[in-house]
C-alpha cells in the first residue's frame, strides 16, 4: 500500500498510481470485468486482443488521454421506477483496475456497521446483526434517504476523496469518472443558503450500474455512520446503502436523533424520504433488505415472493422453447434458493417447488395465475369426452362430494392437504366439492384442487391423504389402483 500521512486525525494514502497502472493489476481487473458476462460480444471482441486492449487503456492512463465512453441506459419498474445505466467494457475494465487499490483503502475506513458492498458483509450479515439488536431494544428508527443515487452532490462526493487520497493522479481519474456520469432523473432539492438556481447550477447524480458508483455512495454515508455512532452515542445502528435502522429504549432518543440525522444530511445536500420515515416498536416487525425481521424470526417480503413466482414462470417457457439451458435455470433457483433460506421459509419453499416442473420441446401449458390454470386443465380435460355426454350429464355429475364435515368453513384433520374454503350457497361452483380431473384415457388424474369461494382454485400434486384414499375407495375403486391411490 502506498505511503500514509496524518492530517487532522484522518490517514491520507498516496502512491497509489504505479500499483494502479500494472499490468498485473490490468489483467485482474480485466478478469473480474468478465465475469459472468464472457458469452458477450463486447468481451469477447477485447479479449480477442486483449493484450492490446489492455496496452492501450494503460498507455492513455498514464499520459492523461483517457476518457470515458458514452452509457447504455434502460429504465426499470420493479421494485419502483430506476434508470440503470451500463457503461462501455473498456470503461468497466478501468473500473476494476481503480476499485482494486481503492477498495482495500475505503473498507478500512467504512463503519463496522456498513453491511453494503463489502466482503463478509452483505445482505445477510445485516439481516442478522438487525435481529440480534431487535432483542436488545424495544423501538427502531427506521430511515430511507429519498432519490439516493440521483442526489449525490459531485462536489461534495469528490471533497471526500480528497480528504482521503493524496495522489493527485489517483484522484484525477475518480473526478473524472464521476463527471462522467450520464444525466440522471430529476431530485431538485433547496437547501438552506439556496437561491432560485442553485440546485440546476450543481451537477449531481452517479450511475446505477457502475461498480465505482456502489463505493463512492457507500462512501458518500460514512459520516453519517460514524456520526449516529460517536456524535450521538447510538450503537444499535445497521445500514445497508442508503437504507439504515438505529435501535433504543426509549422513543424520544430516536426521535432527537432523527432531527439531529436530518441537519447532518442536508449539510451534504441530501434528504430522508418522509413517507418512509418511523418510529415503532421492534416487535410489529420490521422490512430491511428483502426480510420481514422479528426479534424471533424472519420472513420473505410477499413482494419478493410474486416476483420469483413470475420469474419461474418465464423461465419455464424460456426453457421449453430453448432460450435457456438446465445451468441458466439452475443458478436462478440456486440464488433465490441461498435467500429464502436465511428466512423461516420451509414450508414456502416446499410449496412453491412443486411449480418447478421443466420441460423441452413444448410451450408450458399451465402458466398465470391460479385460476387460468384451473381454466387451462378444465378445457383440456373436456375436450377428450364424447359429445352426447356434455347434453346428458351436467356439471355436478362430474363432481365428487366431500361430505358434509367439508362443505362450510370446517376442514377436517383427516383431510390431510386438500383445503376448502368459503361457506355454502356460493351457486355452481360452490366450495362444497371438488372436480374429479380425468386423463385422455379416462381415468383419475393424481391431483388435488383446492376450490376457492367463487370456485377458482389451485392445482396441488401432492400425496393423497387418509381421506382421499378413503373416497377413491368408495366411490371409483375401478380407478384407484391403476393410479396407485390404494
Amino acid at each position: 500500500m502506498g505511503e500514509r500521512q496524518e492530517a487532522n486525525g484522518v490517514k491520507r494514502y498516496g502512491g497509489l498510481w504505479e500499483t494502479l497502472v500494472c499490468w498485473e493489476n490490468l489483467v485482474l481487473a480485466a478478469r473480474k470485468a468478465q465475469r459472468g458476462k464472457r458469452g458477450r460480444s463486447a468481451v469477447q471482441a477485447f479479449n480477442f486482443d486483449l493484450e492490446e486492449e489492455l496496452l492501450r487503456l494503460r498507455t492513455e492512463l498514464m499520459d492523461g488521454s483517457y476518457k470515458p465512453g458514452a452509457f447504455r441506459t434502460r429504465w426499470i419498474t420493479l421494485p419502483k421506477p430506476r434508470l440503470v445505466s451500463a457503461a462501455p467494457y473498456r470503461d468497466r475494465v478501468a473500473h476494476h483496475a481503480l476499485m482494486n487499490v481503492m477498495e482495500p483503502i475505503l473498507d478500512r475506513h467504512f463503519h463496522p456497521d456498513s453491511y453494503a458492498c463489502r466482503k463478509g458483509k452483505g445482505t445477510h450479515g445485516a439481516a442478522d446483526r438487525l435481529q440480534t439488536l431487535m432483542r436488545k431494544h424495544r423501538y427502531a428508527l427506521q430511515c430511507d434517504i429519498q432519490k439516493f443515487f440521483p442526489s449525490i452532490d459531485h462536489e461534495i462526493l469528490k471533497g471526500t476523496f480528497r480528504r482521503l487520497i493524496k495522489d493527485r493522479r489517483v484522484l484525477g481519474l475518480m473526478n473524472l469518472i464521476v463527471n462522467a456520469s450520464n444525466e440522471q432523473p430529476q431530485a431538485t432539492c433547496w437547501f438552506r443558503g439556496d437561491d432560485l438556481f442553485t440546485p440546476l447550477e450543481r451537477r449531481r447524480g452517479l450511475p446505477i450500474g457502475n461498480l465505482t458508483s456502489q463505493w463512492f455512495a457507500n462512501w458518500m454515508l460514512n459520516g453519517l455512520d460514524h456520526y449516529v455512532t460517536g456524535g450521538l452515542g447510538i450503537g444499535a445502528y445497521v445500514r445497508y446503502c442508503d437504507d439504515f435502522i438505529l435501535l433504543q429504549n426509549d422513543r424520544r432518543v430516536l426521535r432527537n436523533a432523527l432531527r439531529a440525522i436530518r441537519e447532518k444530511l442536508a449539510a451534504v445536500r441530501l434528504k430522508l424520504h418522509e413517507h418512509k420515515v418511523f418510529v415503532r416498536p421492534v416487535d410489529t416487525g420490521l422490512t430491511f433488505i428483502g426480510y420481514r425481521i422479528w426479534p424471533s424470526y424472519r420472513l420473505l417480503r410477499k413482494q419478493n415472493i410474486r416476483a420469483f413466482r413470475r420469474r419461474v414462470r418465464w423461465m419455464r417457457k424460456a426453457y421449453a422453447q430453448g432460450e435457456i439451458d438446465w445451468r441458466d435455470v439452475k443458478a436462478r433457483l440456486a440464488s433465490w434458493l441461498g435467500h429464502a433460506k436465511r428466512a423461516d421459509s420451509n414450508r414456502l419453499v416446499r410449496r412453491l417447488s412443486r411449480e418447478w416442473r421443466f420441460s423441452r420441446g413444448r410451450a408450458e401449458q399451465a402458466s398465470g395465475s391460479p385460476r387460468r390454470q384451473l381454466e387451462q386443465q378444465r378445457s383440456q380435460l373436456c375436450v377428450h369426452e364424447p359429445q352426447q355426454q356434455h347434453a346428458v350429464q351436467s356439471e355436478q355429475q362430474h363432481r365428487v362430494p366431500l361430505g358434509p364435515a367439508l362443505s362450510g368453513d370446517y376442514v377436517s384433520p383427516d383431510a390431510g392437504n386438500l383445503a376448502v374454503h368459503g361457506s355454502r350457497g356460493c351457486g355452481g361452483e360452490s366450495p362444497g366439492s371438488a372436480p374429479v380431473l380425468q386423463d385422455p384415457a379416462g381415468g383419475i388424474c393424481g391431483q388435488t384442487c383446492v376450490v376457492g369461494p367463487e370456485g377458482a382454485g389451485r392445482l396441488r400434486a401432492e400425496r393423497p391423504s387418509r381421506f382421499h384414499k378413503t373416497v377413491v375407495k368408495m366411490i371409483i375403486p375401478e380407478y384407484g389402483a391403476a393410479w396407485g391411490l390404494l
